[in-house]
């Protein structure tokens, strides 16, 4: 099929580029030209594990192109995907100005046999909208369908997510449409839900506010721990075992972040609002995520007792591995209270190069970014860290504290890594481990 992605930012590009691979003709649009002319010229506008190769290898067989010019792609396209951002607005509620704006400016290219599909995430009822919006307006096009086809792409293994993916979800409210959609997906082998726009719409901010919820669970579950003097690791084992609960998203660490799971939450909280229900539940999801932050500089605070000249240094900075998204990142959350309470922070992340308009210096060389620290704090998970050289970071160091705040470091591992080189290692819902008395409980 003839295929125009418009909007060329992460789930676009990786719709784009994954569309041609499965044998489509795609052709990703966008009005920045200089993102356009970056792609042309070879340059990769974002970092995302094996789209690089997947793109040069579906342009050397001419099946994927760049473009700013709508009027050229989407007349002759069988289907059109939407990938625009939808933020948060001050309220919660998403900001749908960008996909309307396009939907007005190609509505009148649309074909009668063309598929609109809606790929951003967007609130129930905005795809009926938008198909009642095109068949007011051109009542010659009422022929033409609207889907909407939610991504549930990860940052860090989106190609695989696309390419094989738990589930495909093809809302719309024409039969045919669902079929449209089975073709263009026909050789992915994954079980394929169908049903109505809402239904889809629904079923991706769901899916997400319960991952966050899942991560809220088990950061208030390693609180107690922490007041008990247990570890959040056997009681997070002994419940994912359950095959009704599942292991993934319940290890405790500093919080969710990202462009998903915290606008999904606000966009679903503020849906039910104006249907008069209240989401308590993921008003508590999201201020326990909140909360995180103030965990982590309350027990540094407990360590030095003021922070003030202190030296922080912070790895990761992505929100999660294998991506450079900083968006609403808990390392940064971290970092800005930590400056308010007086410390200094620099930082080191394996692809985040540095973060404007913050004061932090970012280093290319973990061990350069620790030297002179008081506290090594890991936000984010990046498995070199658990390949660390512990007696050259406490060299560097001038006070020997690591705070795990992933509790990514296995605390066997740290009990030897403690004794060995005289480190102090902190988590959150488990054990903390003193040079000469392991195991020991703050």
């Amino acid at each position: 099929m003839r295929i125009t992605v418009i909007g060329t930012g992460y789930v676009g590009l990786v719709t784009g580029a994954s569309l041609a691979y499965l044998g489509h003709q795609a052709v990703c649009v966008d009005v920045n030209e200089e993102k356009i002319k970056l792609l042309k010229s070879g340059v990769m506008p974002l970092w995302e594990p094996g789209l690089e190769s997947m793109i040069r290898d579906v342009e050397l067989q001419g099946r994927l192109d760049y473009s700013t010019d709508v009027s050229a792609s989407v007349p002759v396209s069988d289907a059109v995907f939407l990938t625009l951002g939808t933020p948060s607005s001050e309220s919660g509620e998403v900001d749908l100005s960008a996909l309307w704006s396009v939907v007005r400016s190609i509505a009148p290219m649309l074909h009668r046999d063309t598929l609109l599909i809606i790929k951003s995430t967007v609130p129930a009822g905005t795809c009926e909208q938008i198909e009642a919006y095109l068949h007011q307006q051109f009542p010659a096009s009422a022929s033409i369908a609207v889907a909407h086809n939610p991504e549930f792409l990860r940052q860090g293994s989106a190609v695989r997510d696309f390419l094989a993916p738990d589930r495909l979800v093809f809302g719309a409210s024409r039969p045919e449409a669902h079929h449209r959609l089975e073709e263009i997906y026909a050789a992915i082998q994954s079980p394929v839900i169908k049903c109505g726009l809402r239904e889809a719409e629904l079923i991706k901010c769901a899916s997400n506010a319960f991952l966050a919820m899942k991560i809220s669970y088990a950061n208030m579950m390693s609180d107690l721990c922490d007041a008990l003097g247990i570890s959040v690791d056997a009681v997070a084992e002994g419940m994912g075992l359950d095959r009704r609960i599942g292991s993934e998203f319940l290890r405790a660490g500093a919080g969710y972040g990202g462009s998903c799971f915290p606008k999904d939450l606000r966009a679903l909280i503020a849906l039910a609002a104006k249907e008069h229900l209240d989401m308590e539940l993921l008003k508590a999801t999201e201020a326990i995520n909140r909360q995180r932050v103030q965990v982590i500089c309350r027990r540094l605070e407990g360590i030095f007792g003021s922070l003030e000249d202190k030296q922080i240094t912070i790895y990761g900075l992505a929100f999660k591995p294998n991506t450079d998204d900083t968006r609403e990142a808990p390392a940064l959350r971290i970092s800005s209270m930590l400056q308010e309470a007086g410390a200094r922070i620099r930082a080191y992340d394996p692809v985040v190069a540095g973060l404007p308009d913050r004061q932090v210096d970012v280093d290319t060389d973990m061990y350069e970014a620790a030297d002179g620290s008081d506290c090594v704090v890991i936000v984010t998970d990046w498995d070199q860290f658990n390949r660390l050289d512990w007696g050259r970071l406490r060299q560097v160091m001038r006070s020997p504290y690591i705070f795990d705040a992933r509790n990514m470091l296995d605390i066997a591992v740290m009990t030897e890594n403690c004794k060995r080189y005289g480190l102090h290692y902190m988590s959150l819902g488990r054990p903390s481990i003193a040079p000469d008395v392991p195991l020991t409980i703050d």
